[in-house]
């Protein structure tokens, strides 16, 4: 049977099974809505340190992370064992598969802890959204994701300028080669 066959048949089936999940009340299937992403404060509400669920799963996460890694290291051995194994497989993923193909290996060597660590709170705050109980990504907000980003921009910066001098730097960004009005 061709791909086509198969959503004809199953098509209908996952349609009644939502279905029939929605019409079960309290217990079903319960779709998101939008103030699943805004859910009300736990502690301190209406200050500007309000701590909601969101924050409460990133919280949850990140000493998971760092428990993991803690124990990894701690742990470290000659003749890696499977946990340790396993850890190292997600480091050398970042390291050769991540940074080595698109940077370098000898340029990219001074940004792979960072790297890393983008790509671990990433992959662990985005896990959260699958997990029974928190069933919500700790990068559903925007914060997450734009610290990140602020992070990479001024360390973008920060190398660019390094490298080409400040007037140099912005000289290149801001009139880049081939553009009219840069003068060679």
């Amino acid at each position: 049977m061709t791909q086509d066959h198969w959503e004809i048949i199953l098509y209908p089936l996952a349609t009644s099974l939502t279905i029939a999940a929605s019409s079960e009340g309290e217990s079903g299937f319960h779709a998101p809505t939008i103030a699943d992403f805004f859910p009300p404060a736990i502690f301190f509400e209406g200050t500007n340190f309000e701590f909601n669920r969101i924050q409460l799963v990133r919280v949850i996460m990140m000493v998971v992370v760092l428990t993991i890694f803690v124990i990894a290291a701690r742990r470290a051995t000659v003749v890696p064992g499977r946990f340790q194994n396993a850890i190292e497989m997600i480091l050398d993923f970042v390291r050769v598969n991540v940074v080595d193909e698109i940077m370098g290996a000898e340029r990219g060597k001074k940004y792979v802890r960072m790297i890393t660590t983008i790509f671990v709170t990433i992959l662990a705050f985005n896990l959260t959204g699958i997990i029974p109980g928190l069933n919500m990504a700790g990068t559903a907000l925007m914060g997450v994701p734009l610290l990140l980003a602020l992070w990479v921009f001024v360390v973008y910066w920060q190398a660019g300028i390094q490298k080409h001098g400040l007037g140099g730097y912005l000289k290149s960004t801001l009139f880049p080669r081939g553009s009219p009005h840069r003068s060679t």
